[in-house]
C-alpha cells in the first residue's frame, strides 16, 4: 500500500519477487504525516487524528480521542494533501485498537492494526470528507 507513497517497499530487501517466502517480521514503518479520519465502526461521529506512523499493517494515530483497545475502527486518509488535485484518492480501512499510548502533556496515541483497506479514487474533486467544509 504505502510503497508508492514513500519510495520503498515494505519487505526487508526492498524487493517483491513472487517465488519467495513472505517476510514475517515486523512490517517497516513509515513515519508519514497524514490527516486521518476515523469513528468506531457503526456510528455516525468521525473524528479527526493525525498519523504518526504507518504500515501496510498499521497505523499510529495521534488524537484528542481516544478509544479502548479491541474497539473496530473505519478510517479515511487522504492522499492529496495541501494540494488540488482533479481525482483525489483516500486510504479506506477498518482496524482494531491494539494499544493506546498516554503521555503526559500530550494527545493520547493509538495503535491500529489494520485487517482491511482498499485505496480509492473519489469521482469528483467536489467530494467532501468529514470534518470538511
Amino acid at each position: 500500500m504505502l510503497r508508492a507513497l514513500a519510495g520503498g517497499s515494505d519487505s526487508p530487501s526492498g524487493s517483491m519477487s513472487s517465488g519467495s517466502p513472505p517476510f514475517r517480521g515486523r512490517a517497516t514503518r513509515f513515519a508519514l504525516r497524514f490527516p486521518v479520519y476515523f469513528r468506531e465502526l457503526r456510528t455516525s461521529t468521525w473524528r479527526k487524528g493525525k498519523t504518526v506512523n504507518i504500515s501496510h499493517t498499521g497505523m499510529l494515530i495521534r488524537s484528542h480521542t481516544d478509544f479502548s483497545p479491541e474497539t473496530t475502527l473505519e478510517m479515511r486518509v487522504p492522499l492529496a494533501v495541501g494540494r488540488v488535485v482533479a481525482l483525489p484518492a483516500e486510504i479506506r480501512c477498518k482496524g482494531t485498537v491494539v494499544r493506546v499510548e498516554k503521555v503526559p502533556a500530550a494527545e493520547p496515541s493509538l495503535a491500529v492494526a489494520i485487517r482491511d483497506y482498499r485505496i480509492v479514487r473519489q469521482r469528483s474533486a467536489a467530494g467532501h470528507l468529514p470534518g470538511q467544509a
